[in-house]
């Protein structure tokens, strides 16, 4: 696992300077690790103590040679200055060395060994593999982003067709507005259809009873007159006829005369 970044990075040089969290050097604040309580359901507010979980470190701390933590050098600069770390580091290997606390037996000529392998494998083959890697890992986010951009396009639509809903609602109220305004002409339009109906049926049955009237009254007429002329054709006698017509010839002969 600590070797894994040398193989990526090609360069001891460079895997030197890349920084490894191999100590808790920096951590983040704590962060509470219990539920809040809400203050309706206990009656309590919730303890603004935090608790002793640990969040690790965004990004680790600075190293330096690969594996020794930066603070260990700041620590000796305000005692010893800038050399005072790397002088310390120096007696103390030759400490261990000449007291042989640390004996260099075939274990430590196999690290030898395995370190100038890594080494070799890392400056050969290491920029190959960090180049797959990095391909690897460049289709993959290409995989993760296109999914994230198909729902987005996919909740876009969704939010596009709501809005396209919420639009046609509104043009159903108009439309249920128009209907009505529609089923209102179409009552009125019947209402006076039937007024007028019942119109024409009245102005029927009163023009009945006024042709009705005026036909009695002719018949009555006809009646009275032709009673009339009998009873004066009754009262005629042959001596009032006679005296009729002998005046009605004198008069004729008076006007012949006159003219």
């Amino acid at each position: 696992m600590i070797f894994s970044p040398i193989l990526k990075l090609g360069y001891l040089k460079q895997y030197l300077k890349q920084p490894f969290v191999l100590t808790c050097t920096k951590i983040c604040p704590p962060i509470s690790t219990t539920k809040p309580v809400c203050p309706g359901s206990s009656g309590k507010p919730p303890s603004s103590t935090p608790s002793l979980g640990l969040k690790r470190a965004v990004k680790p701390g600075k190293v330096r040679m690969g594996f020794i933590p930066d603070e260990w050098f700041l620590f000796f600069y305000s005692k010893t200055g800038v050399t005072g770390p790397y002088v310390f580091g120096l007696v103390l290997t030759n400490y261990l060395f000449s007291k042989e606390i640390y004996v260099m037996e075939h274990e430590y000529y196999v690290g030898l060994s395995i370190f100038t392998m890594l080494y070799y494998a890392s400056t050969r083959l290491g920029p190959g593999l960090g180049r797959s890697l990095d391909k690897s890992i460049d289709e993959h986010v290409e995989t993760l982003e296109k999914a994230r951009r198909d729902e987005a396009c996919v909740y876009e639509n969704a939010i596009k067709d709501a809005k396209d809903a919420q639009w046609r609602a509104e043009g159903q109220k108009l439309l249920m507005d128009a209907k009505k305004e529609n089923i209102a002409m179409q009552l009125e339009a019947i209402y006076r259809e039937r007024f007028m109906q019942v119109f024409h049926a009245v102005k029927g049955r009163l023009d009945y009873q006024v042709k009705l009237q005026r036909s009695m009254n002719r018949i009555h007429q006809k009646w009275m007159i032709n009673w009339i002329l009998q009873n004066v054709k009754k009262s005629i006698t042959p001596d009032f006829e006679k005296a009729v017509l002998n005046k009605a010839i004198q008069d004729i002969a008076a006007i012949s005369s006159k003219t």
